[in-house]
């Protein structure tokens, strides 16, 4: 009966043994470098002997300290793999990224042909992806990469030299070890946003005022400008056919905000349309800048700009007020089917 005992206990240790030993079975995860029978979880790259990805080990015995394999192959090549603490992170963690139960053929055809080729020869290219760079030469050290969403993975050749993988946004690679890394491209411009003339709008030495005073150029009914610069009280412009520059200035006495107010002078749309509505006789007077009685609101608005607002707060108003200097005003006065009544 003792004997039994002992040869069931013999036979269940082997069995438990070798259902160790199965489930320590992995399969290296890149293309490894063994240096003198050891990896470092640093993965130097510059040397070693290489134990291409997919390659079958056994896990023989493990602690806190180095994990000790042997390579399922004719070589039984035997190594340790051992850890540094500046990594920051257990060795078993660490280990995981280089040996784990899962074949990697798998992952390695579903790349393309190309970082299929690269992955096989354990080398870096442009244009390879992520998953193709750590199949190749494995993952980068945490303490310097704690992150493989980042663009720029940085790897050890050595001890005292070290080298870099540069991904773009779309996490192919542009530049690795010693090349200089290929400049991000430069953002698409964003688009210009263009305005126009709402009227007639005249100006003085480059300067178009709120007030609209009702002399010297005239920038035309629908001049496309492009607004250059935004500030509290001024809004920089140039006229797009022809670049020059203008500044539109606003004060107190308007009670309007700058750029409310330069948005009743220029508008985001055409404004063809709405001068093509207008009467044969109201575009011929807008297109001269002129204001005579029976004329419609719309095209007074259009030929003498928005009355300044400090004293016709309302377009609905009977009487607009307008100023051909600092000191002489026009009153524009229009009847109940809202056409010009008098000018005066």
């Amino acid at each position: 009966m003792y004997r039994k005992n002992v040869l069931r206990g013999l036979l269940a240790l082997g069995l438990l043994t070798a259902l160790s030993a199965q489930a320590e079975t992995l399969f290296a995860q890149a293309n490894i470098l063994i240096n003198k029978r050891q990896f470092s979880a640093v993965n130097y790259r510059a040397k070693g002997t290489l134990l291409p990805v997919g390659t079958k080990i056994e896990v023989l015995d493990r602690d806190d300290d180095e994990i000790t394999c042997r390579v399922l192959d004719p070589s039984q090549l035997e190594f340790r793999v051992v850890t540094h603490r500046s990594l920051g992170k257990p060795l078993s963690v660490l280990f995981a990224g280089f040996f784990a139960p899962t074949d990697p053929a798998a992952r390695i055809a579903a790349l393309s042909p190309e970082d299929q080729k690269q992955v096989k020869s354990g080398e870096l290219a442009k244009g390879m992806s992520r998953d193709a760079v750590l199949l190749a030469i494995g993952p980068p050290p945490p303490h310097r990469t704690p992150s493989l969403q980042s663009n720029r993975w940085t790897y050890w050749s050595s001890k005292f030299s070290t080298f870099e993988v540069v991904f773009d946004g779309e996490g192919k690679v542009v530049s690795f070890g010693d090349e200089p890394p290929v400049a991000a491209p430069a953002p698409a411009p964003a688009p210009k946003v263009l305005y126009f003339a709402t009227a007639n709008l005249h100006f003085e030495d480059g300067t178009v005022s709120w007030v609209n005073y009702l002399k010297g150029p005239i920038l035309p009914f629908n001049t496309q400008v492009e607004v250059l610069d935004k500030g509290s009280s001024k809004v920089k412009f140039k006229v797009v056919d022809s670049g020059t520059e203008f500044t539109f200035e606003n004060d107190s006495r308007s009670g309007w905000d700058t750029w409310k107010l330069f948005q009743t002078a220029f508008a985001a749309e055409d404004q063809t349309a709405k001068l093509a509505a207008l009467s044969p006789e109201d575009r011929k007077k807008v297109e001269a800048s002129e204001v005579e009685p029976g004329m419609s609101r719309e095209a007074v608005r259009m030929a003498w700009g928005p009355p300044p607002p400090h004293e016709t707060p309302s377009f609905a108003s009977s009487t607009w007020t307008y100023w051909k200097g600092k000191m002489t005003k026009v009153k524009v006065k229009f009847d109940k089917n809202d056409k010009v009544a008098s000018v005066e």
